[in-house]
C-alpha cells in the first residue's frame, strides 16, 4: 500500500462510520501527515495547518460527491469540540447539489480573520445594545414574552463600547470582503447611521442602499414616533461601478410602466418572524428578508458569511438559495439551535427522506 501524502488521502481510507474532527486530527497524527510540509505550523485559526487541511479536504471530497454516506441516509453536523460547547461544525450532506456550511465560535471579528477564502457578501444583524441581557431594561419590561421558549446565552453589547465594538468587527468585514463582494448590515434605525460612518471611515466600503424593511410591530413610544421598521445598511467594497460588483433586481418587486423591476428601497411585503409554541431565538429576522438580499447581491454557489448567527436565518436562507455559508457566534448556544434547526426544519424540505445521505452519525448534534 503506498504511504499517505495528504489529508485527502486519508479521508480516502476511512470506512463508513462515525467520526468527529478530534478523531480525523488524530487519525492524521497517526499517519504522520501532521509532520509534513509545516503541518505543525499555526496559522491565523490558532490551530495547526494539518487541521485546516483535513477540514478543507473533507469539504473538497464532498462537493465532489467522493465520499461515503453512512447507512441511514440523514444529514449531520461533523462536530469539534464538546456537544454542550460546540467550537466549529461542518455541516455534511450530500443531495444533487451539495452547499457548504460551517459554524464558528468566537467574536465576530475572529470569525471573519479565519475565513480561508475572500467573501462574496457578509449579512449581519448585530447586537443593538439594548440590554436585552438585563432584566431591569426597558427592552425586558416592554417585550414580554415567555423566556422558558428562547434560546439563553445571548451577548449583548456595553453601549459605552458600541462604538469601538462596531469599528472593529465592520473593520474585519472590509478585509475579508472580495472587490466587489458586499456587506448588509440589519439593525434599528439608531444604529445605521454609526455602522454606515464605521464601514465607510474604517474599512474603507463604499455606501450602495440605506433600505427601509416595515415592522408590523413597533416599541409603543409616547415620546417620540414608533420605530416601525429595520435599516439595511448596503456597503461594497470598491467603487459602484466595478465590474466585479453583482446586482440583479428581486422579480418579486413593483414593476414599472415599461415592465421593468422598479427595485425600491422601501420593503413592505417581509413578514415578522413568528415561531409560536416553538423554541426560539431572541430578535430573529424572516428568512424572507435574507433570502432578498442573498439574491440581489450573490449568484447561486457563493459564500456568505454571518459573524452573528443568532437563530440561524442566514444559514436557513443560504441553503434554501444555493449559497455556501459560512459563520459564527459568542454564543454557543446559537450554534447548538442553528445546527439543530437546519436538521429538523431545513433539510426536510430540501430533500425527501429517501434522497438525504451523510457523512457522519446525526447523533452527534444537539437536539
Amino acid at each position: 500500500m503506498s504511504p499517505l501524502r495528504t489529508a485527502a488521502d486519508l479521508l480516502r481510507t476511512l470506512e463508513s462510520g462515525c467520526y468527529r474532527l478530534p478523531e480525523l486530527y488524530q487519525l492524521a497524527e497517526q499517519a504522520g501527515l501532521a509532520d509534513r510540509a509545516d503541518g505543525r505550523r499555526v496559522i491565523q485559526d490558532g490551530q495547526e495547518q494539518y487541521k485546516r487541511r483535513i477540514r478543507s479536504a473533507l469539504q473538497a471530497l464532498r462537493r465532489q460527491g467522493r465520499a461515503r454516506p453512512h447507512d441511514d441516509r440523514r444529514a449531520a453536523w461533523l462536530i469539534e469540540g464538546t456537544v454542550a460547547r460546540p467550537r466549529r461544525a461542518l455541516l455534511l450532506w450530500l443531495p444533487g447539489d451539495p452547499g457548504q456550511a460551517e459554524l464558528v465560535l468566537g467574536a465576530a471579528a475572529t470569525v471573519l480573520a479565519r475565513t480561508d477564502e475572500p467573501i462574496d457578501l457578509i449579512v449581519a444583524d448585530p447586537p443593538y445594545a439594548l440590554g436585552r441581557g438585563d432584566h431591569r431594561s426597558a427592552y425586558r419590561r416592554t417585550y414580554g414574552r415567555d423566556h422558558d421558549q428562547v434560546v439563553g446565552g445571548y451577548v449583548d453589547v456595553d453601549p459605552a463600547a458600541y462604538a469601538d465594538w462596531t469599528a472593529e468587527w465592520i473593520a474585519a468585514a472590509g478585509a475579508a470582503l472580495r472587490p466587489g463582494g458586499y456587506l448588509a448590515v440589519i439593525t434599528g434605525a439608531q444604529q445605521a447611521a454609526r455602522v454606515q460612518v464605521a464601514a465607510e471611515d474604517v474599512a474603507g466600503l463604499t455606501y450602495v442602499n440605506s433600505i427601509a424593511v416595515k415592522r408590523p410591530f413597533g416599541l409603543y413610544a409616547t415620546r417620540r414616533f414608533v420605530h416601525a421598521h429595520h435599516r439595511i445598511t448596503l456597503m461594497t467594497r470598491g467603487p459602484l461601478t466595478s465590474a466585479q460588483r453583482f446586482f440583479e433586481r428581486p422579480a418579486e418587486m413593483p414593476r414599472g410602466r415599461s415592465g421593468e423591476v422598479y427595485a425600491l428601497d422601501v420593503w413592505t411585503d417581509i413578514p415578522d418572524e413568528r415561531r409560536p409554541g416553538r423554541l426560539r431565538y431572541d430578535n430573529a429576522l424572516h428568512p424572507a428578508l435574507v433570502a432578498r438580499i442573498l439574491r440581489s447581491t450573490t449568484r447561486p454557489g457563493e459564500l456568505v458569511a454571518d459573524p452573528f448567527i443568532g437563530s440561524g436565518t442566514t444559514l436557513v436562507a443560504c441553503l434554501t438559495e444555493g449559497r455556501r455559508f459560512y459563520g459564527g457566534d459568542l454564543n454557543p448556544e446559537a450554534l447548538r439551535f442553528a445546527a439543530g434547526r437546519v436538521l429538523a426544519e431545513v433539510i426536510p424540505q430540501l430533500q425527501p427522506p429517501a434522497e438525504q445521505l451523510a457523512l457522519f452519525d446525526s447523533r452527534q448534534v444537539p437536539a
